[in-house]
């Protein structure tokens, strides 16, 4: 498929190759509290701004056309504004980032925005079916009927005008001569002056900053900026840390090479002397309109505790399927009531598999039905069913 090794890279890529800047524990402090020095932010922002390439077409065409990115905020709806600091315009619908990866078609950069035309594509991981085989991570499937638009302002450049004197008559030497003068006498009360107060420093660098903020250099600076804030080329850090804490502790069991299991030592795991939880209620979680569309079905394996009241206190994605429907089994367990496991008949909190399954009548989910490369599966038809049972 043309991004199977790219996609199947994407998750590990962030966590194992340690390529995060490590701070010290100063900095650490400043950052979690959202303080950043002012000193280094604009030594920062200088050094960014000599070394920031001019912001071209040609440049931003070769930097995402026919590249799969993510958008950060994982927003929904085909027509996208974001101001000039890559804060999204409007209040768009937020959905899961399986449904948030696209493919850049068209760039288009103008004086006051740069427009993107692009693909959506939805994630399908792979071994949420028996058939299917878990160590090829996942697909990608085009979803949107017509490219999304996106749309971003451009800080625009202004370039200050100097006003030339016509006719300007020339000063005669002794003109000249008291204006010398003047100068010298300036020069010395000066000297003789305290030095400026700190204001006046500040309203220098303000002009400057002002300078700066109509170059060229810098609106490509600032636009590199929210680009970085919209998109990711994969699922980086920064976006993992946005995500729900279940989506979290999958990516860090996979980094890991181990099954998420809960850090408190009092909360016991199905076995010998401890009988298990019992769901008290029909497990019913919804599907969504690309699901249906595209026959995305499975067997979602979420790892749960259950306190001794009953009520699923965390959970962790074992095994995902995608496409939004994770959310929606996660949803479902959380809504869901239990009696809980038992010790010596004494209700004890305990870790357990739940799976969920989502089944849809489609071409795809007939075994064999998935094939390498494909990207759409005709639906045959649209009736969905749902059930949760205690992984034995």
């Amino acid at each position: 498929m043309k991004f199977e090794k790219q996609l199947s890279s994407f998750f590990t890529a962030a966590l194992l190759c340690g390529t995060f800047t490590t701070l010290s524990s100063g900095q650490q402090t400043a950052a979690a509290n959202g303080v950043v020095a002012p000193a280094a932010t604009a030594q920062t922002d200088a050094a960014l701004l000599k070394s920031t390439p001019p912001l071209t077409e040609d440049a931003l065409r070769a930097r995402y056309v026919g590249k799969l990115i993510f958008l950060r905020g994982s927003y929904l709806g085909d027509d996208l504004n974001f101001d000039m600091n890559g804060k999204v315009n409007g209040s768009p619908t937020a959905a899961s980032f399986t449904l948030s990866a696209f493919e850049v078609r068209k760039v288009k950069l103008s004086k006051h925005k740069l427009e993107i035309e692009a693909d959506r594509y939805g994630l399908h991981y792979f071994g949420a079916l028996p058939y299917e085989d878990e160590t090829k991570s996942f697909d990608q499937v085009k979803i949107s009927k017509k490219p999304v638009h996106i749309s971003i302002d451009r800080e625009v450049i202004v370039i200050p005008k100097v006003k030339k004197e016509k006719n300007k008559k020339q000063p005669t030497a002794q003109e000249l001569a008291a204006a010398q003068s003047l100068k010298t006498r300036d020069a010395a009360a000066d000297a003789s002056q305290p030095a400026a107060p700190a204001a006046t420093a500040a309203a220098a660098a303000e002009t400057n900053q002002a300078l700066a903020a109509v170059s060229p250099a810098h609106s490509a600076m600032v636009m590199n900026k929210a680009l970085d804030n919209i998109f990711a080329n994969n699922i980086d850090q920064a976006m993992m840390s946005h995500l729900p804490d279940y989506w979290q502790q999958y990516f860090a069991s996979k980094s890991q090479h181990r099954p998420f299991m809960p850090a408190d030592a009092s909360i016991k795991v199905v076995g010998d002397g401890v009988t298990p939880p019992q769901v008290l209620n029909s497990i019913d979680p919804s599907s969504n309109e690309f699901a249906q569309k595209y026959g995305i079905a499975g067997m979602e394996l979420l790892r749960t505790v259950v306190d001794s009241t009953g009520v699923p206190r965390q959970i962790a994605i074992a095994r995902p399927i995608g496409f939004g429907l994770d959310e929606k089994a996660v949803e479902a367990v959380k809504n869901s009531h239990f009696r809980p496991a038992t010790v010596n008949g004494q209700p004890v909190p305990v870790v357990v598999d739940l799976v969920v399954t989502f089944r849809i009548y489609s071409n795809r989910t007939k075994p064999g039905s998935v094939q390498k490369g494909s990207k759409e599966t005709v639906l045959a038809a649209a009736v969905a069913d749902s059930d949760a049972n205690l992984a034995r």
